[in-house]
């Protein structure tokens, strides 16, 4: 079951979550997840990046967020957009500026057994 966020709401969602996971696809499909804490400006997030993370991002700009749910009853929170690298420094790190595109609210399926 899924529930549309409306972006203008993201705010209430990805505020009361912490931590989130970053998921970026490599130039050979692969994907890699990294744990972090997000900013929210509007509908534009920022993560701290490492080495990989941008250099996936720079072969492949989609990528997704993923807050898994803190209780049994609780969702998901899904959101897909589009990120930049921002802000490198002299170390070579930098930050994600990810545009959402779109937010869904995801229960687990139940298991049929």
């Amino acid at each position: 079951m899924s529930i549309k966020v409306e972006l203008a709401d993201l705010a209430e969602h990805v505020t009361s979550r912490g931590a989130g996971y970053l998921v970026t696809t490599g130039p050979d499909g692969r994907p890699h997840t990294t744990q972090v804490r997000l900013e929210l400006d509007g509908v534009t997030l920022r993560a701290p990046a490492g080495r990989k993370t941008m250099r996936n991002i720079e072969a492949q700009p989609l990528v997704a967020l993923l807050w898994p749910p803190a209780s049994h009853d609780d969702f998901n929170l899904i959101i897909d957009g589009t990120a930049i690298v921002v802000d490198v420094n002299e170390d070579g790190l930098g930050y994600a500026s990810i545009e959402a595109t779109h937010a869904i609210l995801h229960r687990n399926a139940e298991s049929a057994c």
